[in-house]
């Protein structure tokens, strides 16, 4: 009889351990320079557009989220070296590379790209011809293919900076002679986390330039379709639900 016992315990275990397995889902977020995109404090409290999405969409599955924080060079270096197994970040058809290699089916965002330049110069935007002869303040890791001519004939000058508090600051300093290129979101988060006074920047459409384009989940290349599928169809149902539109709107 204990044997007996012994024996349905042991496939009540079983029967336990493999109802209450989960697949990993290896989640990839920039460090400090992807706010509201994905926003972090040294790799916990992980919150933002991107990654309240994909929050959402695993939200009471059988997927088990794992993040993985790095910053932007070394991320794309994980990646382009296979990563970790079923690996989420985000990217878009217009980056090329890892980031556009296998993207989610719906969009999830559209992006503005914008100019900032001190107030107190004088700085008229009417098109590239405009940045002729002065500089670009881009933070480090991100390229822009549409300016590279300029910059590579030396019409445009490339200032490289490590993040938003030096972008803004160089943006200031350099007052008409130079403007941050940056995405229009990203520029509205920073100013509001970095205590900044609007009224000393000036910030113009730079879509005649780098037009507007979607932002998606990047998933691994060869990833499970099913796994890919689930994705997918979660990312339709809480678009025509509404929660995606509520969770860019808290941003």
């Amino acid at each position: 009889m204990k044997k007996g016992i012994l024996v349905f315990s042991s496939l009540m275990a079983a029967s336990f351990s493999a109802s209450s397995w989960s697949e990993e889902i290896n989640y990839y977020v920039i460090g400090q320079q992807a706010q509201p995109f994905q926003i972090e404090e040294s790799g916990a409290n992980h919150s933002g557009i991107v990654t309240d999405i994909v929050k959402e969409i695993f939200t009471g599955s059988d997927y088990e989220l794992v993040y993985h924080t790095f910053p932007f060079n070394r991320m794309i270096s994980q990646l382009e070296a296979g990563g970790e197994n079923n690996w989420v970040t985000y990217g878009s058809p217009n980056w090329g590379g890892v980031q556009a290699d296998n993207l989610s089916t719906e969009p999830i965002y559209m992006v503005e790209h914008v100019l900032v330049t001190g107030a107190s110069g004088e700085f008229e935007y009417t098109g590239i011809d405009s940045l002729k002869g002065k500089g670009v303040i881009l933070l480090h890791g991100f390229d822009y293919p549409e300016l590279e001519p300029y910059i590579a004939r030396g019409d445009i000058e490339e200032i490289r900076v490590k993040d938003y508090q030096a972008a803004f600051r160089v943006a200031s300093r350099m007052a008409g002679e130079a403007a941050f290129v940056e995405m229009a979101s990203r520029i509205h988060y920073n100013m509001d986390k970095l205590g900044l006074d609007r009224e000393q920047y000036e910030i113009q459409s730079f879509s005649n330039v780098i037009a507007e384009y979607p932002i998606h989940l990047a998933l691994q290349p060869d990833m499970s379709p099913a796994i890919q599928d689930y994705i997918n169809n979660r990312l339709a149902e809480i678009k025509t639900n509404g929660k995606l539109a509520q969770i860019v709107e808290q941003y």
